[in-house]
């Protein structure tokens, strides 16, 4: 079962297009084990947010630091696990 993923970056000024230019090379599987959903351009505290899965806790762990971080122009992430409230059982 694939878990779900946020990851929420803050950037360097001036670094968006940079990001946007490395974050668009990403394939929808750009490793075994992580598939990327739609990321969107935000505003506030963070600059994009990157929606992910992975099939495990490593991957995830992995995928973010050496392909999220490693992009230029990130100065920040803050990477959460989501859950859908729907699939808890309650």
């Amino acid at each position: 079962m694939m878990q779900k993923y946020l990851v929420l970056v803050k950037l360097k000024p001036s670094k968006t297009l940079p990001f946007i230019n490395s974050l668009s090379e990403l394939s929808e599987q750009p490793m075994e084990g992580i598939r990327v959903n739609p990321s969107y351009n935000t505003f506030g505290t963070s600059d994009f947010a990157i929606w992910f899965e992975a099939d495990s806790n490593e991957n995830a762990i992995y995928f973010v630091g050496e392909k999220i971080r490693q992009m230029e122009g990130v100065k920040k992430i803050l990477t959460m696990l989501a859950t859908n409230i729907k699939e808890m059982n309650m």
